[in-house]
């Protein structure tokens, strides 16, 4: 057994231990709980290697409140709003993960891209015998469809009347995952990605 599965172990004995004792400090359920979650997966998957990989990518993410809002930022058709889109899932969300660097797509990003393939297909010019959409705009909107399915949000959002000007209270407060965290951990990835290809060069 290697040092790092005997690091990934002692976490989780901690956390159990911990776990059991009432007189614990205020958050180490919390940590407990990333903690055994992240050695749990170093446990069970280190190669990155065909299906040798987690189904979730194991950073640490903190819960966020969100206001929605209906901001004038990421119109559908203005030069602005086109490179907003663009820029929304640095590097197509690719990440590359395990010492052979085997590339992954993260969910959060795939979604994304597939919101922005959706928006040309809408501002896209329909005529000359381009009426019919493309069959990546039918994967991303299914797609999409899919992952809201999945995720299922019972948030409650108050509801007027559908002739209303304003149907859904537009100023809820949500309870989010940190995306920003996800945000960085794929630039980081990216970049170190990049000095890696260069020193194979």
């Amino acid at each position: 057994m290697d040092k790092e599965t005997n690091i990934c172990i002692d976490k989780r004995v901690q956390c159990v231990k911990s776990l059991n004792e009432p007189e614990s400090a205020s958050g180490t359920d919390a940590n407990c709980s990333i903690a055994f979650s992240l050695s749990f997966s170093s446990l069970r998957f280190s190669g990155y290697v065909g299906n040798d990989y987690p189904e979730i990518w194991p950073i640490e993410r903190k819960t966020i409140l969100m206001t929605f809002d209906n901001p004038k930022h990421f119109r559908l058709d203005t030069d602005d709003g086109r490179a907003e889109w663009a820029a929304i899932a640095p590097g197509n969300g690719v990440v590359h993960l395990g010492p052979h660097k085997q590339p992954f797509t993260v969910s959060m990003m795939h979604q994304l891209k597939c919101l922005d393939i959706v928006r040309e297909e809408m501002v896209k010019n329909h005529t000359e015998g381009n009426a019919s959409p493309s069959e990546l705009v039918r994967h991303c909107l299914n797609y999409v469809r899919q992952m809201v399915m999945c995720h299922g949000d019972l948030e409650l959002e108050s509801f007027q009347y559908a002739s209303h000007k304003d149907p859904i209270d537009w100023r809820g407060v949500y309870e989010c995952k940190d995306w920003e965290a996800v945000y960085n951990e794929v630039k980081h990835n990216q970049e170190e990605y990049g000095k890696w290809a260069e020193q194979r060069m």
